[in-house]
């Protein structure tokens, strides 16, 4: 797929998290992302003296389950038969007590301002560093492929502490419902897994970027990402 350099071309939106306006007034980014705590809400902050932009957010550190959802055009979009893609880099930061263990998130698009799985959507999911690609219709039902075989992960399946991994989900195809039918994912440049998806091209989604914990109790835990960048065709 050509690189969009035109609005006529499609929806193009992209945020590097290089911003003067503060992460406090709720409009996070170049894109203005909006926040929604999980539980109790953590902290977010632009990590400073970083190559390019940086998002961090740390969870809250009070109670099991808490983090935070940032989200755009909510309910604003859908996905029919003309490809697209989202990609995004991010990582798991070595910070005093930061761990895999109960650290997970989810990117992409979907329909959950929570911790609790999305019932529509296209989205990376990581629990405790160990990665899926997840298609989940409400109306036609879902689908999963866990990611493997991507030498830069340990046993090809999990995140490594301290260490930037570069996502790549692409859909095409036409399903029954007029939805996008398959979606590969690539994981710092392999491809990691491919499903197939039923989504209908009415249901809605929009970009989103989850983080929260599980550790059965109070922990802060960080996440960093890079930046996000969503393209669908006309």
């Amino acid at each position: 797929m050509v690189a969009p350099y035109s609005l006529a071309d499609g929806l193009l939106l992209q945020d590097d998290f290089i911003s003067n306006d503060v992460v406090t007034d709720n409009n996070i980014g170049q894109l203005n992302w909006q926040t929604t705590g999980i539980g109790n809400a953590g902290t977010t902050a632009y990590v400073l003296a970083s190559p390019y932009g940086v998002l961090r957010n740390t969870t809250a550190g009070t109670a099991d389950g808490d983090g935070d959802t940032y989200h755009l055009l909510p309910d604003a979009l859908v996905l029919g038969s003309a490809p697209g893609y989202f990609r995004f880099r991010c990582r798991y930061p070595t910070i005093t007590g930061n761990a895999l263990a109960g650290n997970n998130f989810r990117i992409g698009l979907d329909d959950s301002v929570t911790a609790t799985s999305p019932g529509v959507g296209i989205w990376v999911d990581s629990d405790a560093g160990v990665l899926s690609l997840q298609c989940d219709s409400a109306d036609h039902g879902d689908n999963a492929a866990a990611v493997a075989g991507v030498p830069t992960l340990t046993s090809g399946t999990t995140m490594v502490i301290d260490t930037w991994h570069d996502f790549d989900v692409r859909w095409h195809g036409e399903n029954a419902q007029g939805g996008p039918k398959n979606v590969h994912l690539w994981v710092d440049g392999w491809l990691a897994a491919v499903s197939v998806c039923q989504i209908d091209n009415d249901e809605e989604v929009e970009p989103k970027i989850a983080h929260w914990q599980d550790t059965g109790g109070a922990a802060t835990l960080e996440f960093d990402i890079d930046y996000f960048e969503l393209f669908i065709s006309r």
